[in-house]
């Protein structure tokens, strides 16, 4: 769960402007919070030589990693003091390669919030807007009981 003193959209516009420190994946999967709004989020990603497959290409994990990042996010930005969320499911479909030190944006956006689950979708774009991986979201809300 999220610092209590903070809402979802609060804590996330509070990590884009670097007030509270990134998570350990962020270090990982390099994941920086460029724009943040109600139901929206985008993530610029950039992966390395680190995040090669076997055959050399950007592995799927990467894009895996970072969709789950920025549909969780768009989701975050609706919840209240002290609520958290959880992935419930995550489809993602990968269409491009994407190649190492290249720049690129994971952007999401809300589908529809009801009282227990969020869903939401997500995209991994090039500075062009070239999609390179797309996904669909259902993440469930988690209260304190």
């Amino acid at each position: 769960m999220d610092n209590p003193k903070y809402t979802g959209l609060e804590f996330l516009t509070a990590l884009k402007n670097g007030e509270v420190s990134a998570s350990p994946m962020a270090h990982t999967i390099p994941m920086e919070l460029v724009e943040v709004s109600k139901g929206k989020a985008t993530y610029k990603v950039t992966p390395g030589q680190q995040h090669r497959n076997i055959q050399g290409g950007v592995h799927g994990g990467f894009c895996a990693t970072a969709l789950d990042t920025v549909t969780g996010s768009a989701a975050h930005t609706l919840l209240e003091h002290g609520v958290g969320y959880g992935t419930i499911d995550l489809n993602v479909k990968m269409i491009r390669p994407m190649q190492v030190d290249s720049i690129y944006y994971a952007q999401a956006e809300l589908i529809n919030a009801g009282r227990n689950i969020i869903t939401t979708e997500g995209r991994i774009v090039d500075e062009n807007g070239k999609v390179y991986a797309f996904a669909a979201a259902t993440l469930m809300i988690i209260r304190k009981a």
